[in-house]
């Protein structure tokens, strides 16, 4: 039988009931981590619906999209592409500048620390940033 108990640096702690002694673990990320991540690495070519769905294995894409927008008061791009059956549609996603990325990263590395699990290192940061010139705007 094994206790969890949490630090103060969100690091869970599970202490076993025989032995007294802990191990540590970080948290897995959440799902928004993981697509919000997913979403930021595709660069100038964006998302679709879809591919968060396969990558990510999330439905609801659109969820997570507008939900950024909302909440960081950004507006990604929209392209209607259609289904390679050519039955529908699904959008393709693209964030549009590198301002709202930062914004976006800013959000991820936030939510990470109060959540108690890994963000984005720098590396991570920079090369996020590079897929993203500073004069691409959307049209």
């Amino acid at each position: 039988m094994q206790k969890k108990t949490r630090t103060e640096a969100g690091i869970i702690e599970q202490v076993s009931a025989f032995d007294n002694t802990r191990t540590s673990s970080n948290k897995p990320a959440p799902k928004k981590h993981r697509a919000r991540c997913y979403m930021m690495r595709t660069g100038v070519n964006g998302f679709t619906e879809n591919e968060i769905l396969r990558y990510c294995r999330l439905s609801s894409a659109r969820n997570y999209a507008t939900e950024l927008e909302r909440r960081l008061d950004i507006r990604l791009e929209r392209i209607d592409e259609p289904n390679s059956d050519g039955i529908g549609s699904h959008f393709r996603y693209r964030i549009t500048c590198r301002a709202d990325v930062m914004r976006v990263i800013q959000l991820v590395n936030r939510n990470a620390a109060a959540g108690g699990y890994t963000g984005l290192s720098k590396q991570e940061v920079n090369d996020i940033l590079t897929l993203y010139p500073d004069a691409f705007t959307a049209a």
